[in-house]
């Protein structure tokens, strides 16, 4: 299994924006890594935070 970035898995799961394939809330929630991604913040993640994308990660591209 290779293990992929948090910054990747934000990249991959922003282009789904805008798709059917997030539901509302989990575009916000992508919306809101993207933004703490490219202000330099992501490294401040909860641990609820990255189990939640792991999982959304998971789920479209595992």
């Amino acid at each position: 299994m290779k293990l992929v970035s948090t910054a990747t898995m934000i990249k991959r799961l922003e282009g789904l924006l805008g798709t059917r394939d997030l539901s509302e809330w989990e575009q916000d929630f992508v919306r809101k890594l993207a933004a703490e991604a490219a202000s330099g913040q992501v490294t401040g993640l909860t641990g609820a935070q990255v189990d939640k994308l792991d999982e959304l990660h998971g789920r479209h591209f595992a």
